[in-house]
C-alpha cells in the first residue's frame, strides 16, 4: 500500500537490510513456496531479480496485511531467530504506540457533543449529559403498526411494568457470550431520537478512555451510512481505516493482521439511500478498491474480515432488509431511559437540584408528557422548555398538556431569539420551512441538499440555522453540506404546520386542502402508519388556543379551512370497520385528544358504543385520551372493555372523567389491587348509571370489600358484578350479603375462585335463596 503503510514498509526494509546476500537468496527461495490463506504466490520471474526494496513491495502487493507476519515466519524458518524476534517486537511496539495515538484522537473527536439548544454551535462534554439507556436483548419482529415514537413508548411501558431484568443488558455486555457463543454481529435497533448515535459516540469514547472492551478490541472504527450515500469514488477498507484515523502513517497492514481484535460500528443502516447488491460484487481483500457499498455489503455478510466484530445501529423499519445480509446476528434494542436514567438525565440537564426536582415532579404529574419523556430526544425538548420557564417563575405553567404544545412551545423558545429577518415576515419564513418538511415527509426523506433548500427558498432564510442541522460529508471533490431537522419529530411537526398556515391565493389553498385529503386517506390505511404523528400534529394545531398563540406570539395567521375538513374526515373514518381494530382505534383517539376540541369527540364517539382495547398495555396518557373522548361523547351508555391492560390505581384516576358516560366497565385481569378499587369507588359515588362491573383477577382482598359493596349497594341499575379470581375470604361475606340485599337490580354475582370456606359459601347461598324466594331473581357463583 502507498497510503498508511509507509512506516510498516520501512520496518520490513530494515529487517531485510540486516540479512546478508546469501540469506536474501534463501529468503526468496522460502518465499517462492510460501502458502498464505487466500493469498497468491509471487511469480518466480518477479522474485528472481528483486532487490530488498522490490521484495517489500512484492510482499505488500501479494500478501497485503499478512506480509509482516509472513516475513517473521520465514525468518524463523531460516534460523534467523534474532531478526524475526526484533521485527516482531518492533511491529508490536509500533502497533501499541499507534493504538494509543488513535485512542487519543478518538477521545478528542468524541468527548464533546454539540449543544442543540445553542445557536452558536457550542459543545458540551458528552459525559456531562449522557444518561444510561435501557437496552433489551430481545429481537422484535418488524410487524409494527404504529409510529416508531408511539410504539417505543408502549414497549418501554411494557418493560417497566413487568419483571424483565433478565431481558435487559448494557453496552458493556453487548458482546458477552450467549448460548450460541460470542456474537460476532450485534444489531442495536431503535427509532429516531432514542439515542442510537449518542450511544455509538459513548462506546467510542469509553473505548478510547480504556473503560470499555479494553482487552477485547484493539481498534474500534465507525462507518456512518449517511456518509456512504454521497461517496462516488471507489475505495478500499484499508483506505477507509486511514481516513478514520486521519493519519497517512497508520500501520494498516498490522491492524488488519488481527481482525479478531477489530470492531466496526455501522451507524444508521436505515439511512442508506440505496439497497445493497446481492451476493455478487463482494470483495474479500481489504486492499481491493470497490464501491463503498460493496465494502459494507462484504463486511455485513462476513466475506471481508470474517473474524472481525460488527455493531450495527438501525431503525426498526430497516430491520427486515438488514437481516438478509447478516450471519447469526444478536438483536438488541434501545427502548429509552430507565427510571434511573431519566432522573440522571434531568440531574445533569439542570444545574440546580431544586430545578431538577421541580421538573421531575412536573413530568410525573403531567400525563401528556410522562410517557414520551422516556425518549431522550423528547426528554431534551421538554427539559429545554421547562428550563426557560424556570428562569422567570418558581413553578411551571400548564403549557405542555399535549404533544403538539410541547413542540410548539419548544419552537417558540428558539424563535424568541432576536432575529430581525424572521420577524419582518414570520409567516412567509415559517411556510418555507414547513414546505421543506412536508416535501420530506411525502418522500420519506430526512436529508436535504442545498438545492432542496433553494427550491423551498430556504437557502437565505433566517429559520434555516434555527431548525436545521448542517452536516458536512467528504466527497471526491472535497466536502458537501447536507441539512436535516433536529429529529424526525420536528420534521413531522412542521409538515403538519404547512397545512395550518394560509396560502397566498385561493388556488394555492385549494391545492393544500386537496393534499391534506390525500394524506388523511393514506393515514387511515392499515399498513401505512408513517403519517401517524404528522396527522396527530395537524389535529393538535387546529385547537383554538393554538391559533391564538400563532397570532399573538408568532405573528402568524392560521387557516380556518382545516378544522371542518378534519371534522368531516373524522366522521367518515369513525363509521369504517377497520377503525374498530385496536391498533388504529387508539391512534384515532389520540388525534381527537390532541385537538383538545370537544366538538371532535361529540361528532364521532356515538359510533363507538363499545370501546374495546383489551390486550394493550395502556399508559396513563392513553387513559387520559380515552377519558377525553368518552367525557365529550353524546351518548351515556358506552361499554369500556380494558381487560389485560396492566391497569393500576393511577390509570383509573386518569379515566375518571370518561367513566360517567359508561354503563359497562370491564377492568378484568389487571393489577388494580385494593388501592385501585378505592379510587374507583370514589368515582362511582358520583354516578348512578353503571349496570355491569367486571373486576375479576385484580388482586383484591377483604380490605376493599366493605367500601366496594357499600358504594355498589346504593346503585339502582347495577345488573351484574364479577369478582372472580380474587382473594376475598369469609370476612367479606357480610358486606357481599348486604350488597345482594340492598341492590335490588343486581341479578348476577360471580364469586368463583376466591378464598371462602364452607361456612362462607353456605351463608352466601342462603342469602341468594332468600332473595329468589322473595320473587327477585339472582344468580350466584
Amino acid at each position: 500500500m502507498d497510503t498508511g503503510g509507509r512506516k510498516m514498509k520501512d520496518l520490513l526494509v530494515d529487517a531485510l537490510e540486516c540479512l546478508e546476500e546469501r540469506d536474501i537468496k534463501k529468503f526468496k527461495f522460502k518465499l517462492r513456496d510460501a502458502t498464505v490463506p487466500q493469498g497468491k504466490n509471487i511469480p518466480r520471474g518477479r522474485l528472481e531479480n528483486a532487490d530488498r526494496l522490490d521484495l517489500v513491495e512484492l510482499l505488500v502487493e501479494f500478501y497485503e496485511q499478512k506480509a509482516a507476519r509472513l516475513m517473521i515466519t520465514i525468518l524463523e524458518d531460516m534460523g534467523c531467530k534474532k531478526n524475526a524476534s526484533n521485527l516482531s517486537k518492533e511491529l508490536k511496539d509500533q502497533i501499541q504506540g499507534y493504538k494509543k495515538k488513535y485512542a487519543k484522537y478518538v477521545k478528542e473527536e468524541c468527548k464533546n457533543i454539540e449543544e442543540r439548544n445553542s445557536l452558536c454551535g457550542e459543545s458540551i462534554p458528552l459525559n456531562s449529559c449522557y444518561a444510561e439507556l435501557l437496552i433489551i436483548k430481545k429481537h422484535q419482529p418488524q410487524k409494527q403498526k404504529e409510529h416508531e415514537l408511539l410504539a417505543t413508548g408502549r414497549m418501554h411501558l411494557e418493560i417497566l411494568r413487568t419483571n424483565s431484568n433478565h431481558l435487559s443488558t448494557n453496552i458493556e455486555d453487548l458482546f458477552q457470550p450467549d448460548e450460541s457463543g460470542i456474537p460476532k454481529t450485534v444489531v442495536l435497533q431503535g427509532p429516531a431520537g432514542i439515542g442510537k448515535s449518542m450511544t455509538v459516540q459513548k462506546i467510542m469514547l469509553d473505548w478510547a478512555d480504556g473503560q470499555l472492551y479494553p482487552d477485547m478490541f484493539d481498534y474500534v472504527f465507525c462507518i456512518r451510512c449517511r456518509e456512504l450515500n454521497f461517496a462516488t469514488k471507489a475505495s478500499s477498507l484499508a483506505e477507509l481505516i486511514v481516513e478514520q484515523c486521519q493519519d497517512r502513517d497508520v500501520p494498516v497492514e498490522e491492524i488488519l493482521a488481527h481482525p479478531e481484535k477489530l470492531l466496526f460500528i455501522i451507524d444508521g443502516f436505515d439511512e442508506l439511500s440505496h439497497f445493497l447488491e446481492p451476493e455478487s460484487n463482494l470483495c474479500e481483500k481489504p486492499n481491493l478498491k470497490v464501491p463503498l457499498e460493496n465494502i459494507l455489503n462484504s463486511l455485513l455478510r462476513k466475506i471481508l474480515l470474517p473474524e472481525s466484530f460488527l455493531l450495527i445501529t438501525t431503525r426498526p423499519g430497516a430491520l427486515e432488509r438488514l437481516q438478509q445480509y447478516l450471519k447469526c446476528p444478536k438483536f438488541t434494542e434501545i427502548v429509552g431511559f430507565s427510571e434511573k436514567g431519566r432522573r440522571e438525565f434531568f440531574s445533569k440537564f439542570f444545574e440546580e437540584e431544586r430545578k431538577a426536582n421541580i421538573a421531575l415532579r412536573f413530568i410525573e404529574n403531567t400525563v401528556a408528557v410522562s410517557t414520551i419523556c422516556f425518549i431522550p430526544m423528547v426528554c431534551w425538548i421538554i427539559c429545554s422548555v421547562i428550563k426557560i420557564e424556570l428562569e422567570t417563575e418558581d413553578e411551571i405553567a400548564g403549557t405542555l398538556d399535549t404533544t403538539t404544545k410541547v413542540f410548539l412551545q419548544f419552537s417558540h423558545i428558539l424563535l424568541k431569539h432576536d432575529n430581525p429577518r424572521w420577524k419582518s415576515s414570520p409567516q412567509n419564513e415559517l411556510r418555507k420551512l414547513c414546505s421543506l418538511a412536508r416535501a420530506g415527509i411525502m418522500q420519506q426523506k430526512i436529508l436535504f441538499e442545498e438545492q432542496d433548500l433553494k427550491e423551498h427558498c430556504l437557502d437565505v432564510s433566517a429559520l434555516k440555522d434555527l431548525f436545521l442541522e448542517k452536516r458536512t460529508f467528504r466527497t471526491v471533490l472535497g466536502r458537501r453540506s447536507l441539512y436535516s431537522f433536529f429529529h424526525l419529530c420536528f420534521q413531522e411537526f412542521f409538515a403538519a404546520m404547512w397545512y395550518i398556515l394560509p396560502a397566498k391565493s385561493t388556488e394555492e389553498m385549494d391545492h393544500i386542502m386537496a393534499d391534506l385529503q390525500r394524506v388523511l386517506v393514506e393515514w387511515e390505511m392499515p399498513n401505512n402508519q408513517h403519517f401517524a404523528l404528522t396527522v396527530c400534529f395537524i389535529f393538535g394545531l387546529t385547537n383554538e388556543k393554538t391559533h391564538v398563540f400563532f397570532e399573538q406570539t408568532l405573528q402568524c395567521k392560521t387557516s380556518d379551512l382545516v378544522k371542518p375538513l378534519l371534522l368531516q374526515k373524522a366522521e367518515e373514518v369513525a363509521v369504517k370497520k377497520h377503525v374498530q381494530k385496536r391498533y388504529f382505534l387508539l391512534n384515532f383517539f389520540h388525534c381527537l385528544f390532541e385537538s383538545q376540541e370537544p366538538e371532535f369527540a361529540k361528532c364521532v364517539m356515538h359510533h363507538f358504543q363499545i370501546v374495546d382495547l383489551s390486550f394493550n398495555t395502556l399508559s396513563v396518557l392513553d387513559c387520559k385520551v380515552l377519558a377525553f373522548c368518552l367525557q365529550h361523547s353524546t351518548i351515556e351508555d358506552h361499554s369500556l372493555i380494558l381487560s389485560i391492560c396492566r391497569l393500576k390505581s393511577h390509570h383509573i384516576k386518569a379515566l375518571a372523567p370518561g367513566i360517567k358516560n359508561c354503563t359497562t366497565l370491564d377492568f378484568g385481569d389487571n393489577k388494580l389491587g385494593n388501592s385501585g378499587v378505592k379510587v374507583l369507588c370514589t368515582i362511582l359515588k358520583q354516578l348512578g348509571n353503571l349496570t355491569n362491573l367486571k373486576l375479576y383477577c385484580n388482586y383484591l382482598t377483604d380490605a376493599c370489600a366493605q367500601e366496594l359493596c357499600a358504594v355498589l349497594g346504593t346503585s339502582h341499575r347495577l345488573y351484574s358484578l364479577d369478582l372472580q379470581d380474587n382473594s376475598f375470604t369469609d370476612n367479606s361475606v357480610p358486606f357481599i350479603q348486604d350488597l345482594m340485599k340492598n341492590c335490588t337490580t343486581l341479578t348476577i354475582v360471580y364469586l368463583f375462585s376466591n378464598s371462602f370456606n364452607e361456612r362462607g359459601r353456605r351463608c352466601l347461598n342462603l342469602q341468594a335463596k332468600k332473595i329468589n324466594e322473595s320473587g327477585r331473581k339472582i344468580l350466584l357463583w
